[in-house]
């Protein structure tokens, strides 16, 4: 029989936080609507991907440079 070594292990939101000590569901659930953990929903649950997860929160992030605006308002060169 054909047997794989490198299973995806998809976790919902409760299994993400009990996986990681001092992680809190709330948390997880903002960092997956915010878009900063990458996610996949299945109905109205969110998956995370064990490996994405165990590797977002282990290696360092680079900050991205805020967007600087003027108030909302925006040159139009012509």
């Amino acid at each position: 029989m054909y047997q794989t070594t490198n299973q995806i292990c998809m976790l919902t939101i409760n299994e993400a936080a009990d996986r990681i000590p001092g992680l809190s569901r709330h948390h997880v659930r903002q960092m997956c609507i915010s878009g900063e953990l990458p996610c996949v929903m299945a109905g109205r649950k969110y998956l995370i991907c064990e490996q994405v997860l165990i590797d977002h929160l282990t290696k360092p992030r680079t900050p991205t440079p805020p967007e600087v605006s003027a108030g909302g308002i925006r040159r139009i060169e012509a």
